[in-house]
This record gives structure tokens, C-alpha cells and sequence, in this order.
């Protein structure tokens, strides 16, 4: 697995590729908290802001194929918590859509506005990802001052996290082939523990290797990039219309809806 498969979309050109990563960045967080703060009678008003981070990824050229098959890919997990919600709370809520009136009940009021939160901020994320490059966004984070040790971190992640899910690969590959029958339960749990205690071990060996060529090469702890972080006119405009996009929603559509 390499890192192109979670940014491949990212190295294209388009207008939304060559914005500032810190302006993206800024208005990504803020529409985020918007969209977590709305309240759980807002269906409807979820797919109004669904529209802006959907019109970028159109503008940006991202295949929507690609942003929903992540989407689902993490889905399961909070698909677990939305479906919880109707079984502690059954309270009768009578819910109006347009001339359209049926009666139902909080809790899956609830599991609806997560699934739409959920995905609305997805489609958000998936939008900032897949047109920032991501040095460009680990640098346009140190510029924006978040603290240097978290900057490091999400910088290791990135560009270690495939070196790891690469030997977990190669130690179920190299399981199958010594298999040549079904074990007990038991059994298989103990060969899993000790798969998962080598696969640790290798983890510690190779992040002494990967310090030790970092600091071979001369690694300060600051991430550079080659591109020029600049605030210019165009990402000026996009601030100013991704404000007027989320307050217009938020003060005119919202009181109309609720």
C-alpha cells in the first residue's frame, strides 16, 4: 500500500488544488463545527450544507466513486452508534418534510442527523484531503501555529502508517502459507498474540532504522515544501464565499426549515 491511495487526487491542478492549504484548512474546521453543533431535527438542513463540499469536489474534478467508497469505508463504526440510538429512545416526534408529515420517534430522529453529520463532514474532509497535497498541509499547520509535536505526529502517521500495515501483510502472508490445517479456537488466538507481539517487535527495529536515516539527512523536527504558501486574491474570495455559503444557511434556510 503507498500513500497515493488515500492522496492520489491530490497532485492534480484545478482551481481548488492551487488555494492555500491554511485557508482550506480554516474553512473545513469551521464548516465541521457548524455542522456538529446543529441540532437533531435538521435532516433537511444537512443537505443544504452537503451542497458546498459537494461543488468542490465536482469543481476539483475528484471522482465521487472514490469519496463515497471512503466514506463506507469507515461508515461501519458510526452506523454502530447511529442504529443505538432508537433502541434507548422511543419518544413519538411527528416529522413535516415539505406537504410529506409521518410520525417517528427521537431516537431514529437521532440516527438520521449522525448518518447526515457524518457524511456531510466526510464529504468535507475527503474534499480537503483530496486537493492539498500533504506536506503543503502539515506546513500550512505549522504556519498556523498548532503545537510542532502534533504537526510531527500527523507527518508520522502519514509516511510510516503503510510501512506497518506492509509487515502485518507479510506476516498473514507468510501464516497462510504455513497453514496447513484448522487449530482450536484457543490455539489460533495464542498464534494471533504472538503474530501481534513480532509484528510490535518489528515496529520498535524499524523506527530505530527510520530515526536514525532522518537524522542521517538532516531532519529538524519542521516540515518544508516545495510549493509557496501565499495568501493571495482567489483564496481571499474562497473565504469570503465559504462564509457567506455557511451564515446565509445558517440565518436565513435554518429558521425557514425548523
Amino acid at each position: 500500500m503507498h500513500h497515493a491511495h488515500i492522496d492520489k487526487f491530490a497532485y492534480q491542478d484545478s482551481p481548488v488544488h492551487r488555494l492555500d492549504s491554511r485557508v482550506k484548512f480554516i474553512v473545513v474546521l469551521v464548516f465541521t463545527a457548524l455542522v456538529i453543533s446543529l441540532p437533531r431535527t435538521s435532516v433537511s438542513i444537512l443537505a443544504c450544507y452537503a451542497v458546498g463540499p459537494f461543488a468542490i469536489l465536482v469543481l476539483a474534478g475528484i471522482p465521487l466513486r472514490f469519496v463515497f467508497k471512503h466514506i463506507l469505508l469507515v461508515s461501519p463504526f458510526v452506523l454502530i452508534l447511529a442504529l443505538s440510538c432508537p433502541l434507548y429512545d422511543k419518544t413519538p416526534v411527528s416529522v413535516a418534510f415539505g406537504p410529506f408529515l409521518w410520525n417517528t420517534s427521537v431516537g431514529w430522529m437521532r440516527c438520521f442527523t449522525i448518518l447526515g453529520k457524518f457524511t456531510v463532514t466526510m464529504l468535507a474532509l475527503i474534499a480537503l484531503i483530496s486537493t492539498t497535497r500533504f506536506n503543503d498541509l502539515l506546513t500550512g499547520l505549522q504556519r498556523l501555529g498548532l503545537p510542532r509535536l502534533l504537526v510531527i505526529q500527523l507527518g508520522f502517521l502519514y509516511r510510516y502508517i503503510f510501512v506497518l500495515i506492509d509487515r502485518a501483510h507479510r506476516i498473514l502472508r507468510a501464516r497462510a502459507g504455513r497453514r496447513l490445517r484448522r487449530l482450536k479456537f484457543r490455539a489460533e488466538l495464542q498464534i494471533a498474540a504472538s503474530m501481534l507481539g513480532s509484528l510490535f517487535i518489528r515496529s520498535i527495529d524499524a523506527a530505530e532504522h527510520i530515526n536514525i536515516a532522518m537524522q542521517a539527512r538532516g531532519f529538524d523536527g519542521n516540515w518544508r515544501t516545495l510549493s509557496k504558501l501565499q495568501i493571495r486574491r482567489c483564496d481571499l474570495f474562497f473565504l469570503l464565499a465559504a462564509v457567506v455559503f455557511m451564515l446565509g444557511i445558517y440565518f436565513f434556510v435554518k429558521p425557514i426549515l425548523l
